[in-house]
Order: structure tokens, then C-alpha cells, then sequence
């Protein structure tokens, strides 16, 4: 602050010194002398030859300061170009490099994506030769079946040769071997016919397996596991999963009494004679309570007071509709077909009927029909709330996928659906003491199937009723 006022003083002083000087006489007088000096000086030779050898060495001395000048200029201007350039490098570090980072990030993130991809792709043709394998197998165990077959027959035709000629077997358990009555004439029993083996059984074949385990109290995941195992894998996950669901439904509706009002009607069997049939693979009599049940709700929901109860009627409905068409799936997926479209119907986003009426359409191997539906399961439902059938949906759009040649898609869906299942453990293997209970539920269920229905009904035990 000193320093800027002292400098402030020293200026005031200087424009008053210059102000109180007179520059014109001042330049005047000096004018004159300089032009006195000159015209005395150039009054002689000498003195001409000296200006002129003086005003080219002041020329000279100018040109060459010209000179430094432009060097100097043009030095300066490289040096502040250089400046500017570099300063624009530097620019051009600072954001270049931050964008080449995200580019090379992308890259490397690219990288780890086509690796992940690749490794669903692994997995999913891993899972192909499993099942690939597992068909062989099967293949493998119906020529087995079959050579044990005619092994059977053979033996067949030796036994019914022995009884022609009249000659008698004599079974001794407790020796372990088989005599006939005369010593030449000896017929041996081979073991392995006289052990356990698990066949490869349809759905059809298990219902009574089903029904006596729903009895039993064991949950629906266990008994789809057990019928998944003794179904040998060949019936899908939803499959299975939709069948003990709707036999479990078709319990509930015969223990609620929705069938009494329909008792007064002509040719109404039984819940028993319903469930026993069942039992057996023959879904028929359950079909046709389910479909006088429809019918009767359809009546009710044209002539109902209010639109509430109307659109309670068409849910119920379609609840049924869907039960009627996972029992009709076992023997006639067109009957299935007709039942889940007209669940979807009187409830268009009744999410499983959609599944399973694409999975229909896949059966009947109308394929276009079946990825629209799957599509429509996709774009409609919630995967917290319907997680299950995105499952099937992403499963069987996945073998859609690849065999178009989508591979990484396909991987992708397949990944998804196989962690779902995986998750619910349906496809795990059952253990030694399993498979023992198992099969004591399979040896005794043909003579406990009246008290296990009775017990599915809630009735007293030893209730008779008529399985005609």
C-alpha cells in the first residue's frame, strides 16, 4: 500500500516538472542549432563523404536490428505456439485419457461377458448330453426290458411244455431250490426274477401313488420329487408339479361338498368311485363331476344380481377349468387344451392356465403357438409372484432358442429355469431309506385304497361304497 502511494508522488512530480517546461522555444532553439551544425558541416567534401559513410552504417545497424527484431518476433510466436500446443496436449491427455479408460473398461467388461456366455453355452450343452445320456439309458433299459420279456416268454413256453406233458414243480423255499417229482427233470428259478425292479411308469400309472401320499400328509414338493424319480424324468417339471396340485384341488372340491348339489342329478357318481378310478389312471369320472360343476357355476353366473358375484362365479370357474385340464392332460392333451382356453377365458391372466396351455400347444407340436404363449407368460407375469411358470416358460423357449441358433440366449433362459428347479430340489435323487418307504406305499396301496380315499374324504374308516 507504501509502495503504490510513494509511486502515486513520484508521478505527481514528474507532470509538474514537465508541465512547467516551454517545449517549443525549447525544440526551436535546438532546431536551429542542429541546422547551423548541419549547413557548417556539409559545407565541405570531406564532411559529405563521412555522412554518407556514417548514414550507411546507420542503415546497416537498423537493417540488422530489423533483423533481431523478426528473430526475436518469430522466436517468441514458436515458443508461445509451442506453449499453446503443448497445453493442448495436455488437454487432450486429461479427457482422451479418460474416455480410452471407459472404452477399454467396455472392452474388458465385453470380455467377461462373451466368457460367461460361453459358459452358460458349456453348461448348456453340458446339460444336453445329460440328457442325451439319460436317453440312451432309457433306450437302454427298454432293450433290457424287452430281452427280459422274451426271456419271460421263453419260460413261459417251458412251463406251459412241462404242465402238457403233465409234470409238477415243487417249490422249496427253504432249501433254495426247485425239484419235480421226477430226479431228471429239473427247472431252475432265476433270482433276478424274484427281485424288485423299478420300472419306468407313466403319469397315468402314478395317480394312485399320488393320491396315497396326499393321504399320507406328505407336501406337494416331496411327492413331485418321488414321481419325478419313478417317472424316470421323462414327464417335465410342470408337469408333475400341476398334476399333484390338481389332484390335491380335486380332493379339497370333494371334501367342501361342492358336488352335493349335483348328487340329485342323473347318472352322478361318487366321490369315491371318482378317486378310486383315479387311483387307476382313469381320470374319466372325475372329469365329468368337474364338468357338471361348470356347467351348473355357468348357469348360476348368467342369472347372478350383481356383477361381483358374477365375476366370483367365472373365477371359480376357472379354477376349476384349469384342475379339469391337468387331469385331462394324463390321457388327452387336446381335452386339456380346450379346458386351460377356456380358464384363460373367464380369467385372461390366470398365469398357470396360460403355462399350461402352452405347454399343450408344445405336446401337439403346434410350436408357433406354443412360443407365442410362452412369450405372453414372459411379458405378463411377475416373476416373485408366478416364478414357477417363468421357469417353465424361460425352460422350453430356451430349446425354441437354440435349435433357431441362439445359442447365448438360450443358454441364458436355460441357466435361469435350471436354477429355479434347482432351487426346489424336484430333480434330486432319493435316497436308500426313501426308496424303501417308497415301495412299501406301492406294495400295500391296491389294499388300502379304500381306507386312503375314505381318509381323503374325512369319512369314518371301513365306510363301504362300490368301485363299479
Amino acid at each position: 500500500m507504501y509502495f503504490v502511494n510513494g509511486l502515486k508522488m513520484m508521478y505527481e512530480q514528474f507532470i509538474t516538472k514537465i508541465s512547467s517546461i516551454d517545449f517549443n522555444s525549447m525544440i526551436t532553439k535546438y532546431a536551429d542549432m542542429l541546422s547551423d551544425f548541419i549547413n557548417n558541416y556539409l559545407s565541405g567534401v570531406d564532411n559529405l563523404r563521412m555522412i554518407a559513410t556514417i548514414l550507411m552504417i546507420i542503415a546497416t545497424i537498423m537493417f540488422l536490428f530489423l533483423v533481431i527484431i523478426v528473430f526475436v518476433k518469430s522466436f517468441f510466436s514458436s515458443l508461445k505456439s509451442n506453449k499453446t500446443s503443448s497445453s493442448e496436449d495436455d488437454i487432450f491427455d486429461e479427457e482422451d485419457a479418460k474416455e480410452l479408460d471407459r472404452i477399454i473398461e467396455d472392452q474388458e467388461k465385453e470380455v467377461e461377458l462373451e466368457k460367461e456366455l460361453q459358459k452358460e453355452l458349456e453348461m448348456a450343452q453340458a446339460g444336453r448330453e445329460r440328457s442325451q445320456k439319460k436317453e440312451r439309458k432309457i433306450k437302454d433299459n427298454e432293450e433290457k426290458k424287452k430281452k427280459e420279456k422274451e426271456k419271460e416268454e421263453q419260460k413261459e413256453d417251458i412251463v406251459r411244455q412241462q404242465k402238457n406233458r403233465s409234470r409238477e414243480i415243487d417249490l422249496d423255499w427253504k432249501k433254495g431250490n426247485q425239484q419235480s417229482q421226477q430226479n431228471d427233470d429239473v427247472i431252475t428259478l432265476n433270482p433276478e426274477n424274484l427281485s424288485y425292479h423299478q420300472t419306468n411308469l407313466g403319469l397315468n400309472e402314478l395317480t394312485g401313488l399320488i393320491i396315497d401320499m396326499i393321504a399320507r400328509g406328505v407336501d406337494d414338493l416331496k411327492i413331485a420329487q418321488t414321481i419325478m424319480y419313478r417317472n424316470h424324468y421323462a414327464s417335465s417339471e410342470e408337469d408333475v408339479l400341476q398334476l399333484v396340485e390338481a389332484i390335491k384341488e380335486f380332493v379339497s372340491i370333494c371334501r367342501n361338498g361342492y358336488f352335493e348339489d349335483l348328487k340329485n342329478q342323473k347318472d352322478i357318481p361318487s366321490e369315491e368311485q371318482a378317486l378310486y378310478h383315479l387311483s387307476e389312471g382313469d381320470p374319466s369320472l372325475a372329469l365329468f363331476m368337474l364338468e357338471k360343476l361348470m356347467d351348473s357355476n355357468i348357469d348360476m353366473a348368467g342369472t347372478a344380481s350383481s356383477e361381483t358375484k358374477k365375476e366370483a362365479l367365472y373365477g371359480e370357474i376357472s379354477t376349476h377349468a384349469l384342475v379339469f385340464g391337468n387331469l385331462a392332460a394324463i390321457n388327452d392333451i387336446h381335452l386339456a387344451t380346450g379346458s386351460f382356453e377356456l380358464a384363460i377365458e373367464l380369467e385372461p391372466h390366470n398365469i398357470s392356465a396360460w403355462s399350461r396351455l402352452a405347454d399343450m400347444y408344445a405336446k401337439a407340436e403346434t410350436s408357433n403357438k406354443a412360443i407365442w404363449a410362452y412369450q405372453k407368460i414372459l411379458d405378463m407375469a411377475d416373476e416373485e409372484i408366478n416364478p414357477r411358470e417363468v421357469a417353465n416358460a424361460q425352460k422350453n423357449l430356451s430349446q425354441h432358442l437354440y435349435a433357431q441358433g441362439n445359442s447365448l440366449q438360450a443358454a441364458k433362459l436355460y441357466n435361469n429355469s435350471k436354477q429355479y428347479y434347482d432351487s426346489l430340489g424336484i430333480n434330486r435323487r432319493l435316497d436308500k431309506q426313501e426308496l424303501e418307504i417308497i415301495s412299501i406305499i406301492e406294495n400295500n396301496h391296491r389294499d388300502e385304497i379304500s381306507f386312503t380315499i375314505q381318509k381323503l374324504l374325512g369319512r369314518e374308516a371301513g365306510t363301504g361304497f362300490s368301485f363299479d
